[in-house]
């Protein structure tokens, strides 16, 4: 049978007779002639008013009744009704309630809070600005190490604001010509280890010349990390395999372990000299060292590989293989806090893992992740599109 209108609500009536001249809408109870609800437009109506007070008119009542008796549509009723004050009825559709959206009204989605504790820099050469920024540091008193292609390294103080900055040769007697600093490092002493050029410069707190140089040529320095006795160890390649290299305090180079990543990790990727020079570690508060194929950390190239190949590696102090863990393969870097979890990027977020290798995180919001450090509270620092962010701890 066909579907009725209500005039007065726009619900639908399909239980009456077709014998029947009237009806009653089972939503609202208004009585309604038959006929003229079959000629009503089946659609949902403009919002009708119920009366909270009024004052009628004698002449509108008796218009009212005349509506109500000859059946004439409910607009008409709307229509004529003068001086009432009222709150809208919900239309209701098939037993549902539609709320009307009013006009020109849009809903306005809540803000995404701001979890950066800090957030400074942008493109530019002058103070505070940065030229294809590429490394950071954190040192010991929260203060904040900041390299580019311009060849310097700013420091600022823990609130971002700039301190002063170290300008690094281009050329020297170890290397011909360089237009890029490979990474940076702050010693518990304030000495600055600055990667470029295949040899790591050492600047003492507050100067702006090296005090020394560590090289190992022909070979080239890739990677470093501090240790806790205040020497380093490094990682060289000369295009067939990467070394390993133990550095004490005084300078003195102490052990070499040559392919100690791509000959634990059992791997072969393919160009080989292009894998080991995305050899990347990191080592934690007990010294213990944590390696992986940085491939996020190579620009543009061609690498065939296993995805076993691309898990993260962990070792002693002295370079003896333990486990392999969570694989990683767009990471620009690796990092561990003072709980021992293992920080990773994949392009614009940073993965956290346990030592056992499950992921207990992850940190979003970011462009592309072009470097990251952690501050000794455990504070992620995030360098990416020239501009410096500072999270709290996991």
């Amino acid at each position: 049978m066909e579907a009725l209108i209500c005039p007065q609500c726009g619900g639908q009536i399909t239980e009456y007779s077709a014998t029947q001249n009237f009806t009653t809408c089972k939503y609202c109870s208004t009585k309604f002639l038959i006929n003229s609800a079959k000629a009503a437009p089946a659609e949902i109506p403009e919002p009708v008013y119920q009366v909270t007070e009024a004052n009628f008119d004698p002449k509108v009542l008796a218009w009212v009744g005349i509506v109500i008796v000859f059946g004439v549509g409910g607009l008409l009723l709307a229509g004529l009704i003068k001086g009432i004050k009222g709150t809208p009825i919900q239309p209701v559709v098939a037993g549902k309630t539609v709320t009307p959206t009013p006009y020109g009204l849009r809903s306005t989605p809540e803000p995404t809070p701001n979890t950066n504790l800090i957030e400074f820099g942008g493109k530019g050469t002058e103070n505070g600005l940065f030229k294809d920024a590429n490394s950071i540091a954190v040192d010991s008193k929260g203060r904040i190490y900041v390299s580019d292609d311009s060849l310097r390294v700013q420091q600022f103080d823990d609130k971002g604001t700039f301190v002063s900055s170290v300008k690094v040769p281009e050329k020297t007697s170890l290397y011909k010509k360089t237009r890029t600093i490979d990474k940076i490092a702050v010693g518990a002493d304030g000495k600055l280890y600055v990667a470029v050029g295949g040899v790591i410069q050492v600047y003492n707190e507050g100067s702006t010349t090296a005090s020394r140089v560590i090289e190992v040529a022909p070979d080239y320095i890739q990677d470093f990390a501090l240790r806790s006795d205040g020497g380093l160890i490094m990682i060289s390649d000369d295009d067939r395999l990467e070394t390993l290299i133990y550095v004490n305090k005084a300078g003195k180079i102490t052990k070499r372990v040559q392919g100690f990543h791509t000959n634990a990790a059992e791997a072969d990727p393919s160009p080989q000299e292009t894998a080991i020079e995305l050899v990347r570690m990191t080592t934690d508060a007990k010294d213990n060292i944590y390696s992986i194929y940085a491939l996020g950390d190579g620009g543009t190239f061609t690498l065939s590989y296993d995805d076993e190949d691309m898990k993260i590696l962990q070792f002693t102090p002295d370079a003896k293989f333990v486990s392999k863990i969570a694989q990683s393969i767009n990471s620009c870097g690796i990092a561990v806090d003072s709980k021992g979890r293992i920080y990773v990027s994949d392009r614009a977020l940073i993965n956290v893992y346990s030592a056992a290798g499950d992921q207990v995180g992850s940190v979003t919001g970011f462009g592309n992740v072009t470097a990251f450090a952690l501050d000794k509270d455990d504070n992620l620092y995030v360098l990416s599109n020239d501009t410096v962010v500072k999270r709290p701890a996991v």
